[in-house]
């Protein structure tokens, strides 16, 4: 029996057809689901900065007030440590966060009272602070205010007509600011912030009723980076 040229085309074509019905259709790559980012989670990480602008009046007492000998704006650099915990909900972000900082904020101020030389010096040597923080978030850029309890320890020293008296010990205080941190990275952080922290009043007090009062503070801004576990 001959089969014809165009039985066997036809025939080809038939089987050929059939092939292409039963291949698997091809499969269209799905894109990656790409999560928010969030900034709920334990970080830590180091700061440093300077501070400037403080305005601890030093007045003179024998007992009654004599006359102010001028004011101790202590300036100079910080750096440390600092660590704590963001939860997220929405975009609000709140948390809590310590630090410590190494400290050189010194001043010193001449000044004379009741026809008497007098000369002030204060230093801090060291801060740390402990703040809840709120803040708000647009993705990875986080902008929040926080405050709360300050600590440090001050170095006074005051001499005042022949006569010298000193007071070196730790003072509490307060804290407030703000800031703003950006997330290089899911893990890495980068912020630049504001603080004001003020240590309140005291008396430092001389032989018999020859006293000063004193009120340290200053403004910082720091820059700092975090690692967030």
């Amino acid at each position: 029996m001959r089969i014809s040229a165009a039985a066997i085309a036809l025939l080809l074509s038939s089987t050929a057809a059939f092939s292409a019905d039963l291949a698997p259709a091809p499969v269209e790559p799905v894109a990656p689901v790409v999560l928010p980012f969030s900034w709920t989670g334990f970080y830590a990480g180091a700061n440093v900065g300077y501070a400037f602008g403080g305005r601890d009046t030093v007045g003179i007492h024998d007992p009654d007030f004599l006359g102010d000998i001028g004011k101790l704006t202590g300036k100079g650099f910080l750096g440390g440590l600092q660590a704590g915990y963001n939860y997220q909900f929405d975009n609000i972000v709140v948390g809590i966060e310590t630090d410590f900082q190494g400290a050189q904020i010194k001043d010193t101020v001449h000044g004379v009272v009741a026809d008497a030389p007098g000369r002030a010096r204060s230093d801090i040597k060291w801060y740390g602070t402990l703040r809840p923080r709120i803040g708000y978030a647009y993705d990875r850029f986080l902008i929040y205010a926080t405050g709360g309890l300050a600590y440090g320890n001050i170095d006074y020293k005051l001499s005042y007509d022949g006569a010298s008296f000193s007071d070196s010990n730790t003072k509490v205080g307060w804290t407030a600011g703000a800031g703003l941190e950006y997330a290089f990275t899911d893990n890495l952080s980068g912020r630049i912030e504001y603080q004001y922290v003020n240590f309140g009043s005291y008396t430092v007090r001389g032989s018999g009723t020859l006293h000063s009062k004193a009120s340290p503070d200053f403004h910082a801004v720091r820059l700092g980076v975090n690692y967030k576990f």
